[in-house]
């Protein structure tokens, strides 16, 4: 294994443990969670790290331009997952496709520029494979794990307008973007 390889499986595998620490560690799980959904990110989760692990230990093809970018990306996974984290200390949040009612809105921190900062981390994670592999085929990994977030993300945003917390929740949509920060209007 050549030290590129090494140090990319190294961030991608610092990426997966902080991800498998949260699900274990840090996210709640509602008595009602969200069954076969819950299910279905959890394998897609397995599959895609897999895929990933094998393409950057068999099929590494290195790039120094890509290879810098996917390493950026790698470590802006991880400052923005466990911001995160340190933001919801406090009050962790319910694991995705919860049924649960939101108690509490966090306007602060990541999510002070964009609603779904913890999605925004795993997908760049996903890029980051994909960059730092040399391997384009990934690109199926990112397109399917970005789906299986955003419908999680319609589903908490459709929770929130159920609630309590509905008038906020769209005061604060207002002004943030989804996934990427909202641009300034004049």
């Amino acid at each position: 294994m050549t030290v590129p390889q090494l140090v990319a499986l190294t961030a991608a595998l610092a990426c997966f443990a902080s991800y498998a620490w949260g699900l274990a560690r840090f996210f709640w799980v509602p008595r009602e969670a969200g069954g076969r959904d819950t299910r279905a990110i959890e394998l897609a989760t397995a599959a895609a790290m897999l895929a990933h692990g094998v393409a950057l230990v068999w099929f590494f093809r290195y790039g120094a331009l890509r290879f810098a970018a996917g390493l950026a990306l790698y470590a802006a996974a991880l400052a923005i997952f466990w911001w995160c984290v340190r933001i919801n200390s406090d009050r962790p949040l319910s694991l995705a496709y919860s049924k649960d009612r939101p108690a509490h809105l966090v306007t602060r921190g990541p999510y002070a520029v964009v609603r779904h900062p913890f999605y925004v981390s795993y997908i760049l994670c996903w890029l980051a494979g994909t960059l730092a592999s040399g391997r384009a085929a990934l690109l199926v990994t990112v397109a399917a794990m970005a789906w299986i977030y955003h419908r999680a993300a319609l589903l908490e945003e459709a929770k929130f307008a159920a609630s309590p917390l509905a008038e906020s929740y769209r005061a604060y949509a207002r002004r943030t973007g989804r996934y990427l920060p909202r641009l300034p209007r004049r």
